[in-house]
């Protein structure tokens, strides 16, 4: 390089100018050998790698691509300071602020969040992100009325249909007993992905609390169709069936649920976990003489 450099400058290169191309060299090594890492896997590698590089110079790019890798790793402290970082250089870069209320959020640091959220919407009020975060920000914080305004923001500004924001307002508006109007957004959401387990689940919810055993009954009995695992579909179709007098096949309803329960739901010792001991209470609760439980 200094030969070259000669040739072409008549000046020598300095002994700064060759210190400082190295740094650039072991920069792209650590930057590049670090995304190689974390795309076999090597997730811890990949961080020493990137941190190395941050110390020889101060890059944006790299910064993010660091800060993706501590969520990878779980850091969520580690990647909130990596992006604060990030935006003392970009401040009006929207992407990294939305990911910034996102980590806020996920740490449970809604004042932050809010912050966050106030700077993005000062530099683009329409964007739908913006005002979904802040609906999850009352949510958290149990201020339904403001969540479910910030959800119909959200979902004024998009020309079509916003569905985790239609999900969101859906279970706010179930919370607060206006179930009609929570059954409309549901119904938004399943013209979208019809074989939505949550959607289905919702909808079934909200059929029920409408009196419309029929229609929550096939709800259910389809979300066990689509993901046999989600055991509150066992338990509320039971429940169901329970009501309509129908006892034995209320208890092999949720004897099927609890067979179908993965291993994961117990802990290290085999002992039941929450949901599947409320699976066993509920059959046993259907069985009360215990002829027939098997468990």
């Amino acid at each position: 390089m200094g030969f070259f450099k000669t040739l072409f400058t008549g000046k020598e290169e300095s002994e700064e100018d060759k210190q400082e191309q190295q740094k650039k060299n072991q920069f792209d090594v650590f930057k590049y050998d670090g995304i190689q890492a974390q795309r076999i896997g090597k997730l811890e590698y990949a961080l020493e790698c990137f941190r190395r590089a941050l110390e020889l110079r101060d890059d944006m790019e790299t910064r993010l691509i660091y800060a993706n890798a501590l969520v990878s790793a779980n850091d969520l402290e580690g990647a909130i300071e990596q992006l604060e970082k990030v935006r003392e250089t970009a401040p009006d870069n929207k992407e990294v602020l939305l990911n910034l209320a996102e980590l806020y959020f996920q740490t449970e640091q809604y004042e932050q969040m809010e912050d966050i959220c106030n700077a993005a919407l000062q530099l683009d009020d329409s964007e739908p992100a913006t005002h979904y975060q802040l609906a999850k920000m009352y949510k958290a914080k149990g201020d339904m009325i403001s969540a479910v305004a910030q959800c119909t923001l959200a979902i004024s500004k998009l020309d079509e249909p916003f569905a985790e924001a239609y999900y969101l307002r859906a279970q706010l508006l179930m919370e607060m007993q206006q179930y009609t109007e929570a059954e409309a957004d549901v119904d938004v959401i399943l013209q979208l992905d019809e074989e939505n387990d949550e959607y289905l689940m919702l909808k079934g919810e909200c059929c029920e609390a409408l009196q419309k055993p029929e229609e929550a009954k096939e709800c259910y009995t389809k979300v066990k169709t689509i993901n046999p695992y989600v055991t509150n579909a066992y338990l509320r179709l039971g429940a169901i069936l329970m009501a309509e007098g129908k006892k034995d096949e209320a208890a092999k309803i949720v004897e099927e649920g609890l067979q179908l329960a993965p291993e994961e739901l117990k802990n290290v010792n085999g002992e039941y976990s929450n949901v599947e001991q409320e699976m066993h209470d509920a059959y046993k609760a259907m069985d009360p003489l215990g002829f027939n439980v098997g468990i």
